[in-house]
């Protein structure tokens, strides 16, 4: 939990540092606020909106933000290169603090996981994205969803096996 809240105060300082963030601090910012602001911030924000409402005990609704908090900074990072390797040092950090239990949660239910996954394509395909420009980067923004796609369908076809790997492994299935 202590490395939790460094990683998130860690990011939320780089996050309001940023010159596109002029608006408010994450931190000051209700959740409905970064709902309504989400496509305009940097995906880091997305992932701190994911951990409050885990938090919260909004499991669908933390996992759909966290893939698409996902979706956005792997298309930011893949765009950049070399130039955004302290991205990827700060994605590596929330994928493994956010990420993790996220996905522990929403892979309980694998209707569940599934409709997140896809409503985050969704959401991404519908809005704007000032980080990292859609159409400069056509070709790097499909490769990055036809990746989400995939573990879509890996996870359809393992639809049978994902239960009882949880089981074994001490998971919740709901």
């Amino acid at each position: 939990m202590k490395r939790l809240l460094i990683s998130l105060l860690l990011v939320t300082a780089m996050i309001s540092a940023a010159p596109a963030q002029d608006m408010k601090s994450l931190e000051d910012m209700s959740s409905a606020e970064i709902v309504a602001e989400a496509s305009a911030l940097h995906p880091a924000a997305l992932y701190i909106l994911s951990s409050r409402l885990l938090g919260e005990g909004k499991g669908q609704e933390a996992a759909n933000w966290m893939y698409a908090g996902q979706l956005r900074y792997r298309f930011l990072i893949s765009a950049g290169g070399d130039d955004a390797r302290d991205e990827g040092i700060l994605f590596s950090a929330l994928s493994e603090q956010v990420g993790k239990p996220v996905n522990e949660y929403i892979a309980g239910d694998v209707d569940e996981w599934i409709a997140a996954m896809e409503w985050a394509l969704e959401w991404d395909a519908a809005n704007d994205n000032p980080t990292t420009s859609k159409t400069e980067h056509a070709s790097t923004l499909k490769e990055v969803r036809d990746g989400l796609e995939r573990l879509i369908a890996q996870v359809e076809a393992n639809r049978e096996s994902i239960p009882k790997e949880r089981e074994a492994n001490g998971l919740e299935n709901r």
